[in-house]
């Protein structure tokens, strides 16, 4: 136990070889968080252990490129392998958890304690666990299929009627406060009439992951399952329009982007039976609303805003999404 507490002291040190780990995680604390995050990635190695000890962990690794929390795999003394996952923010975190107890393993990471006091969660560990990224979009209809059958698992229990679990509405709201001066308005006020028309037709609303793209679909042996789920209330169109549909870089060429991008959309409706035209919709609100995130985290929107700006061009020359 000693050596890995060691071990692990070593990591957290600004050594050069070692920031990788922690450099956008301390980064995204500080940018988010200002005080309270500089003083929560500070004390991270003492919470660390202080976990570490309570669930008697051994062989406690980070993982490379930590973002909003801090995630490690370990062994418990029974040799289990687990993941330790870390959050600053109380009330993410305890939506995780909960989101994870209604998922109950079916098409889900599974959840096996919680400590409260220091917002840290114990995982099973997903072995191999390679993602859909990884295979995206060279085994294109492989990626299809298991994104469908993933959701399916997720969506097949009944949301109870009293619940308290937010509901994408909440989320949205940011679009309507974004400063003016913040984002080009043409496309926020495109944002804004296409989300209350898809609020006020929602239908068969389910509890959505709420962020389910391709690098939260893991491989688990002979299965994929979900890590990282948001827990939110909505319909599923609103689900599926976090997935992969472009690259960046396939964004060169407008004809072919287009193509590619209404392609992609038509094909993932027809094998989830979801409505295309609303969950393009949905695609062009979900890049608005991480724009508006981003610039309330201090972060860069522009990726988001290029995807969303190359739908806003496509569908204002009478292209599809018909607007």
């Amino acid at each position: 136990m000693n050596n890995d507490k060691k071990y692990f002291s070593d990591v957290c040190a600004s050594h050069p070889m070692h920031y990788g780990k922690f450099g956008q995680l301390k980064k995204n604390m500080q940018s988010i968080y200002q005080e309270k995050g500089e003083k929560w990635i500070a004390d991270l190695p003492a919470i660390v252990d202080l976990v570490r000890e309570h669930w008697k962990l051994i062989h406690v690794i980070p993982v490379e490129n930590m973002t909003y929390h801090f995630v490690a795999k370990a062994e418990m003394e029974s040799h289990q392998k687990v993941v330790l996952k870390i959050g600053l923010d109380k009330k993410s975190i305890e939506n995780e958890k909960k989101t994870l107890l209604f998922f109950n393993g079916k098409g889900s990471v599974k959840l096996l304690d919680f400590y409260e006091e220091y917002h840290a969660m114990l995982l099973d560990q997903i072995i191999p666990g390679y993602s859909l990224k990884s295979i995206y979009p060279a085994q294109f209809d492989f990626v299809i299929e298991t994104y469908c059958k993933t959701m399916q698992k997720l969506h097949s229990r009944k949301l109870p009627y009293y619940h308290s679990f937010p509901h994408v509405h909440s989320w949205l709201a940011a679009i309507d406060h974004v400063s003016k001066d913040k984002l080009p308005q043409i496309l926020i006020e495109k944002a804004i009439d296409l989300k209350n028309k898809l609020l006020s037709t929602l239908s068969n609303e389910k509890l959505l992951h709420g962020d389910l793209h391709h690098d939260n679909i893991i491989q688990d042996k002979n299965e994929w399952i979900i890590i990282d789920p948001k827990g939110v209330v909505g319909e599923v169109e609103f689900e599926a329009a976090a997935f992969d549909f472009m690259h960046i870089d396939e964004l060169a060429n407008y004809k072919e982007a287009k193509e590619i991008m209404h392609s992609r959309i038509e094909r993932l409706a027809k094998k989830a039976h979801l409505d295309p035209q609303r969950l393009m919709d949905w695609v062009y609100v979900r890049l608005i609303l991480m724009a508006v995130w981003s610039v309330e985290d201090n972060g860069d929107p522009t990726s988001p805003i290029n995807l969303a700006s190359f739908l806003y061009n496509t569908a204002s020359k009478n292209q599809a999404p018909r607007w």
